[in-house]
């Protein structure tokens, strides 16, 4: 799938960032957080703003913040935000049939159809937003130590790979410098 094959190349080039592990831990978390918002369109604006005012790693905070793709991800996360709210606030986990009503018959040119709809919207939109905020300080948590620790790994990983080299590189330095004294 090439949204997957995306992603684990994001994640690899998140890997391979000379920032310190904590701070592309942080900014990826703030990226996870961004996706998880219920502010849906403005993402990408948030992580940039984000990334400048505070001198975050853009590409770490970018690839938390494209967890939510339109394409793969976006529809669970809108409806866990709405049945999370939901559930919080005890309403039920549908739309009412006023709502499907205003929904499947507009009435673009009358004043009652946008007063009705905001009023259905903020049924809707209440729940999403205390469901997304929740899911975004949660998966936000848990990205980071799971993200430090990849990163600590990898970076442990690739010193032991250089460190075996460079013994392996200077041990056959010196049988080439003993056979050439010989």
């Amino acid at each position: 799938m090439p949204v997957q094959r995306m992603f684990r190349a994001r994640f690899r080039r998140l890997l391979s960032l000379d920032d310190p592990p904590e701070r592309t831990a942080l900014a990826f978390s703030i990226g996870v957080f961004i996706a998880f918002s219920p502010f849906l369109g403005l993402h990408t604006i948030a992580a940039t703003v984000i990334a400048f005012v505070f001198r975050l790693n853009k590409i770490a905070i970018y690839t938390g913040t494209f967890i939510n793709n339109p394409f793969l991800t976006i529809v669970p996360i809108i409806v866990a935000s709405y049945a999370i709210g939901a559930v919080l606030l005890g309403r039920p986990f549908s739309i009412s049939q006023e709502g499907l009503d205003l929904l499947r018959h507009p009435e673009l040119l009358s004043g009652e159809y946008y007063r009705l709809l905001f009023a259905q919207g903020w049924q809707l939109l209440l729940p999403f937003t205390i469901g997304g905020l929740i899911l975004s300080i949660v998966c936000s948590l848990i990205a980071y130590p799971l993200t430090l620790r990849a990163l600590r790994a990898y970076r442990r990983q690739r010193l032991e790979s250089k460190a075996d080299m460079a013994s392996s590189g200077s041990a056959g330095a010196s049988v080439n410098h003993e056979s050439t004294r010989n």
